[in-house]
């Protein structure tokens, strides 16, 4: 039986944050959502927060903690998850539990090309890819057309450009991008909940079955499906960056067979309601982090 039932969730207006105000409502828990923006609020109490880049969000996070006295925060936007991880010892010594990433894990989880790099050279299959200062011929005659560009750091969404030509490559500033080769098909995501000793409580894979712009941004809906192959290469890329708490790990199809890492999250996933056993075992490990007191 959970005693303290208040709990803390960032990033409300994202899918990720939608998800689990939703879930935790839904068992009648007592929620205080904060965005960088005004959105619908479902939730007990709501706070606008600086961006995770502005020097006061810091001392913002930590003034809400202190107010509402939550024993549980849940960071869904992938540009807190470094400070919040970085704080972590600070949010805990208030009393608030945070199921989350070293700051190590995060740093290389949260830069496609750092991940790209470290997961190559683990054997674990990635798109092919380049860095922002590739002489554009490079790119062309390495990647193929088409290909695709995102953001090295943070959500890629909406940034996600695909180049079908050539000539597409000059007409846009490449600093902070990370060039990929297109990986066509099927796109799933590994929904996994991770123990602080590594062990993996929970894992369900998401099929995306419709893509929005072109497939290069959310799924407008996704199916659950058996795939041990995505779930054995997860679990391996989990464990060589140490990650913990609730991850989603993304994976295309090359050749529409071989499973290939597209990127890593290390948070709560979109569509984690449709893997709901991720925050059942987000649940459980806040639960038994409240009878033992050992957040540790």
């Amino acid at each position: 039986m959970l005693h303290n039932r208040s709990i803390m969730i960032t990033g409300i207006g994202s899918h990720a944050g939608r998800s689990a105000v939703t879930y935790f409502k839904a068992k009648s828990f007592q929620v205080t959502g904060t965005d960088t923006r005004e959105v619908k609020r479902p939730v007990d109490s709501f706070y606008l927060t600086p961006k995770a880049d502005d020097m006061n969000f810091t001392s913002t996070m930590m003034d809400i903690i202190r107010r509402e006295r939550p024993s549980l925060l849940i960071p869904t936007l992938t540009e807190e998850l470094p400070v919040i991880s970085s704080i972590r010892k600070e949010i805990e010594w208030e009393g608030c539990n945070v199921l989350i990433s070293s700051p190590t894990a995060i740093d290389i989880a949260n830069d496609r090309l750092k991940t790209s790099i470290i997961m190559a050279g683990h054997g674990i299959a990635v798109p092919a890819f380049c860095d922002e200062v590739t002489p554009v011929d490079e790119i062309a005659d390495k990647l193929g057309f088409p290909l695709l560009s995102k953001p090295r750091v943070g959500r890629s969404g909406r940034a996600a450009v695909i180049y079908r030509r050539f000539e597409d490559l000059f007409d846009t500033s490449r600093e902070g991008l990370v060039f990929q080769e297109y990986i066509t098909g099927a796109v799933f995501n590994l929904n996994m909940f991770i123990e602080k000793d590594g062990m993996i409580s929970s894992a369900v894979v998401l099929e995306k079955t419709c893509l929005n712009n072109g497939g290069t941004v959310s799924a407008l809906s996704v199916e659950r499906v058996d795939r041990t192959d995505i779930v054995r290469l997860g679990a391996t890329a989990a464990g060589i960056l140490r990650l913990e708490g609730p991850v989603d790990i993304e994976f295309g199809l090359r050749h529409k067979c071989n499973p290939v890492l597209l990127e890593i999250n290390a948070r709560l996933g979109s569509n984690s309601l449709f893997a709901w056993e991720t925050l059942d075992c987000l649940l459980d490990a806040w639960g038994r982090s409240l009878l033992t007191g050992n957040y540790t």
